[in-house]
């Protein structure tokens, strides 16, 4: 991909996280806690939903792991641009400096 591909792909994800993603990703992370905890009190011995629960939350944490680093990606996209645009706007003497 090139680096105005990963930038806007970065700057989507970013939006979308922030208004949907995140948002939805939180609400079933506190959601599936609250049963954890609460099947953690109630039936320690019944290891399988504790399994599958915890099994949803280390989904949840890779779906979010996964967004950001969409974002992380596009921000260093973003980043590079930017410093091309200012080396390009330097005089030809100043370049050779670096």
């Amino acid at each position: 991909m090139t680096n105005e591909q990963l930038a806007e792909k970065g700057r989507r994800a970013a939006e979308a996280f922030g208004e949907f993603v995140g948002p939805a990703l939180e609400a079933s992370r506190t959601d599936y806690m609250e049963a954890l905890t609460k099947l953690a009190a109630n039936e320690p011995w019944n290891s399988d939903k504790i399994v599958k629960l915890s099994i949803a939350m280390r989904v949840i944490d890779k779906v979010a792991e996964q967004m950001k680093l969409a974002m992380a990606n596009g921000a260093e996209a973003s980043r590079q641009m930017q410093r091309a645009r200012e080396i390009a706007e330097l005089s030809p003497a100043k370049r050779r400096w670096l």
